[in-house]
């Protein structure tokens, strides 16, 4: 019985891809001056990181890291600071 052959597109592939996707949505629909503290577009650079790279030792130290930017770019709109 030999062994199942790989899928050509594995599962980690698909997620990056579609995480780019939506990435590139993005960057299309708000100002490319706006995208890098877009929370949307934070949240799909950081799928895409887990999806390729979840195995890795930086894994927890890049998870709060995005975390505390996305707390910091929550309290920076909320106290109308970035306007």
């Amino acid at each position: 019985m030999s062994p199942l052959p790989t899928p050509p597109n594995p599962p980690e592939v698909r997620e990056a891809a579609a995480a780019s996707l939506l990435l590139f949505w993005r960057a299309w629909v708000v100002p490319v001056a706006d995208v890098w503290r877009d929370w949307f577009a934070i949240l799909c650079v950081f799928w895409i990181f887990t999806a390729l790279g979840s195995r890795t030792r930086a894994w927890p130290v890049v998870a709060g890291a995005t975390m505390t930017a996305l707390l910091v770019l929550y309290g920076v709109r909320q106290l109308g600071l970035g306007r």
